[in-house]
């Protein structure tokens, strides 16, 4: 009898993750198992991880914990392009330097077009990536790009498309229920810490349609946290303010009744000297609203008051989901510096664009001068040692 009462508590204890060494949990006498000292054991050790259980959320409140980069699904991405899938090995190199964050800058995994039915290619890019981070012990952020009238070309300069997730009520019903469909497939994967369901929302900024009111838009959000909350409770869903996610949207924001929300920008600024092929230097002279300003750290902190601002009234963690630009401009080095600066003084976690990915446009134009790693200009080494540096530093 007492061998078969041994088995069933060892059977209870393993099942509830309370594994203890057998000198911890066994006191013999003469053949004779304490139970006494087992249950006693056992309690203290629920009692134990409950108080020290740390939410996902928890994580995003301690100061720049997360600090890491975006990938693209392939090397090579495009609405038109897609090869050269990434790999294991890329994402080993990356853990290696120090990073210990993945945005999965995806497209949506329902079709942006009638009938909005699932895209089994996107759904398998996405299960491949959150089952690697999570064998890789990396923390993974979805990001989508895309969803239910929402393509891929509303990004573009050339050939834009208009956004009608808000537009199109059916798209607004299928891109709340593509939200859903995510939350409920991945919830399991502790690594996932955070889903931005609408990178840089812009339907203030159209094509052809009427532009979207921040209010409108800040009710499209409340849905979609209530839809995810029906869910899962601990997700932590991430916000990103209209405007393309430009921190002087922070201006607005609005601070949402959810406490595991993450309010989250993207910081290309000023844009011509990190999106646009010419000369411009850093520090140097930009044309920001129709006048000559002298850009330097001290201007970017002033930049980055409202977001600051915001997170200090409301005690609220900020993401910089997307930041960085194209690499062999004079001073990147200086630029990408002052902003690393700046996030670790805020507390700000960040994300840089982008690792082994590139973007293309539809000319046949590659974005690779964005990529962290495929380059030979001389610099690189230089780059690759700051975020070395940035990510090792102690969190």
């Amino acid at each position: 009898m007492k061998y078969i009462i041994t088995i069933i508590i060892l059977f209870l204890i393993i099942k509830n993750n309370h594994i203890f060494s057998i000198r911890n949990f066994f006191i013999l006498n003469e053949g004779q198992v304490k139970l006494t000292d087992i249950v006693y054991k056992s309690h203290h050790l629920v009692k134990f991880m409950s108080k020290e259980k740390i939410r996902k959320i928890d994580l995003w409140k301690r100061n720049s914990f997360f600090r890491g980069v975006n990938i693209h699904p392939f090397k090579h991405f495009s609405p038109y392009s897609m090869r050269e899938p990434i790999q294991k090995k890329d994402l080993e190199e990356l853990k290696d330097l120090g990073a210990n964050l993945v945005v999965a800058n995806y497209p949506g995994v329902f079709k942006y077009f009638p009938p909005y039915e699932i895209d089994s290619i996107h759904l398998y890019n996405l299960d491949r990536i959150v089952e690697l981070t999570s064998r890789l012990n990396l923390y993974l952020v979805i990001s989508l790009r895309s969803g239910p009238g929402r393509s891929l070309y509303t990004f573009f300069d050339k050939n834009r498309e208009d956004d009608f997730a808000l537009t199109d009520s059916v798209a607004k019903i299928k891109y709340i229920e593509m939200c859903r469909f995510i939350t409920e497939r991945y919830k399991k994967f502790k690594n996932l810490i955070g889903i931005n369901f609408i990178l840089e929302p812009h339907f203030d900024d159209p094509v052809l349609l009427p532009a979207i009111t921040d209010s409108i838009y800040f009710e499209f959000v409340d849905e979609i946290i209530k839809n995810v909350r029906e869910i899962d409770d601990e997700l932590p869903v991430i916000v990103q303010p209209q405007g393309w996610a430009y921190p002087d949207k922070f201006l607005n924001m609005k601070k949402f009744d959810d406490d595991k929300i993450v309010y989250s920008i993207n910081m290309y600024f000023p844009h011509s000297f990190t999106n646009e092929k010419n000369d411009s230097t850093y520090p140097g002279f930009f044309h920001v609203r129709d006048t000559v300003t002298f850009i330097d750290s001290i201007y970017l902190v002033d930049f980055l008051k409202p977001v600051v601002d915001f997170k200090n009234k409301h005690d609220i963690p900020v993401f910089v989901n997307e930041y960085g630009g194209i690499k062999f401009k004079k001073g990147f080095y200086s630029y990408l510096s002052d902003l690393h600066n700046l996030f670790l003084s805020n507390g700000f976690h960040f994300a840089y664009y982008v690792w082994r990915s590139g973007w293309g446009e539809i000319d046949g134009n590659t974005f690779f001068d964005y990529d962290l790693q495929n380059s030979d200009i001389g610099e690189n080494n230089r780059l690759i040692e700051e975020f070395e540096k940035v990510w090792r530093t102690k969190r």
